[in-house]
């Protein structure tokens, strides 16, 4: 990825110069902005990814000693490139105790040197990862926090909030084996660090964590606790999935004063050893309640399979809303399994931020009814599989009758004229051996043909005519039910997967 530069000088013609040259043509790095000042720049930086600085050292207010301090505390992965029209020691010494990498002369400023300059960066910044660059800054924050450290946000202006973090580890881990999952998990927390956020994982001995967001841009509470609960969501996951085991959290408001945080972790971590600790509800279905799904679908049962579905989220809060999430990411996971088992396609499983978007808009219940109809849905598919071969000669001839005849108007007596049994006859077997109602069996093959039409971008009224739907409104009602999917957003997914191509 190419590296985003931010220019800072308060001179127009400096800016111009910089921003004219060619090196931004050749695609290692970007100019991603200009600003006039130190607090035009960390506005700038509180919003957009930046890799590298060039800054002026005489700017007037806050000059770039000033600005290379700030940056130095609040982004300490972003490289500096200081320049002045002065060859100041005071200054040069000051900016590179900072982190500056370079001090240059604006009259010694060539675009050749400049360049060659980046290149030094980028090659230092490709052997350093970002839980790398944060190393220090993570060291300060502990000895701040559970020692006698000097604050490292002193002038942050930022806003903050704190998650407290506990794992549960299994005894049969070595120290070794311990020590390395401990640093995994505080590096996928800080992964979570996005523009305007700025996440850092503290790790408590043996198996805590303060996790402790920062954040530099003017927004409510609420939304302040929507993006640390998504982000502190998609971390569980990726722990969960990695090294099988459970955390426990609890976020606490945002904090105005640095002190209030401070003492407010301290107490907390003092009261977790004095009193059994209140946490979170786990954010995890139980291995229990996950074989009793499993159980449920190789019986091929529906009915016990969506009652579990439903008792899974009848058991979170609701005002948990982060839980929806990940309990639906679990039930999907496992849904996807059972289809890969059975070589079963499913059209739509949610994924990271669509996953997100996908489960805030709905209730308990009706995310509930949603999921659960996903299973249903693979179980007729398996059940469909399964029997398919093992069918009467009078269910197999109704299902040939309805293949060749799905676009057209089909009854249960026209279908049992072309078998040549009576009506009730056929209803009671063709249930039995499929498992399905000749109209959910015939809706289900209409719906398939459906899907093939779309995909060769036939117009949607003559998609619902060609597959024998006599009303646009049922067909609406029958291709949701079939695919949780309307069908707009049917062919808006196909597009999305056409257009990443294949893995």
């Amino acid at each position: 990825m190419p590296l985003s530069v931010l220019i800072v000088d308060d001179e127009n013609v400096f800016r111009n110069y910089i921003s004219q040259m060619e090196l931004w043509q050749k695609g290692s790095f970007i100019l991603a902005g200009e600003a006039r000042g130190t607090e035009e720049a960390m506005k700038f930086l509180a919003r957009n990814r930046t890799d590298v600085v060039i800054f002026d050292v005489s700017m007037p207010g806050k000059n770039g000693v000033v600005l290379s301090d700030m940056i130095e505390k609040k982004y300490p992965g972003i490289a500096m490139i200081a320049v002045s029209s002065y060859d100041d020691y005071d200054y040069v010494r000051e900016i590179l105790k900072n982190g500056a990498h370079d001090y240059i002369l604006k009259s010694r400023l060539s675009e050749e040197l400049l360049e060659r300059t980046l290149h030094i960066i980028e090659e230092k910044k490709s052997r350093i990862s970002p839980w790398e660059e944060k190393q220090e800054l993570r060291s300060m924050v502990y000895e701040w926090l559970l020692l006698s450290g000097i604050n490292p946000f002193n002038s942050d202006n930022s806003r903050k909030m704190v998650t407290l973090i506990w794992v549960t580890m299994l005894k049969n881990y070595s120290e070794i084996a311990q020590s390395a999952m401990m640093e995994g998990i505080g590096r996928i927390f800080e992964n979570g660090t996005e523009n305007g956020m700025d996440v850092l994982a503290i790790h408590v001995p043996p198996n805590r964590f303060v996790i402790i967001n920062r954040f530099y841009e003017d927004v409510s509470e609420a939304r302040l606790r929507e993006k640390v609960e998504n982000s502190q969501m998609i971390a569980q996951d990726s722990i969960r999935r990695i090294y099988s085991i459970q955390i426990d959290m609890q976020i606490c408001p945002p904090f105005f004063s640095d002190n209030a945080l401070r003492l407010f972790v301290q107490h907390k971590l003092e009261e977790e050893k004095e009193t059994s600790r209140k946490m979170t509800a786990p954010l995890a279905m139980t291995i229990e309640q996950q074989n009793r799904l499993l159980s449920a679908v190789n019986r091929m049962d529906p009915d016990a399979a969506e009652n579990m579905v439903k008792e899974i989220y009848e058991q979170i809060p609701t005002e948990k809303e982060a839980l929806f999430v990940i309990v639906t990411k679990e039930l999907l996971d496992l849904l996807e399994r059972i289809t890969l088992e059975h070589k079963i396609s499913l059209d739509f499983i949610p994924k990271n931020f669509e996953l997100f978007e996908y489960t805030r808009a709905k209730s308990k219940t009706v995310l509930s009814a949603n999921i659960a109809g996903l299973y249903l849905n693979v179980l007729r598919e398996i059940r469909g599989e399964n029997k398919q071969e093992s069918f009467s000669e009078a269910v197999s001839k109704a299902v040939s009758y309805l293949q060749e005849h799905y676009n057209e108007s089909v009854s249960l007596s026209s279908c049992a004229v072309s078998v040549g049994v009576n009506s009730s006859y056929l209803s009671r077997i063709f249930h039995e051996e499929t498992g399905s109602t000749l109209t959910e069996y015939l809706n289900r093959i209409r719906v398939e043909k459906a899907k093939e039409l779309l995909y060769e971008k036939h117009h949607l009224k003559e998609v619902v005519s060609l597959c024998g739907f006599k009303r646009y409104s049922y067909f609406l009602k029958i291709f949701k039910e079939y695919t949780d999917m309307t069908p707009k957003e049917f062919l808006s997914r196909h597009q999305e997967i056409a257009e990443k191509g294949p893995d």
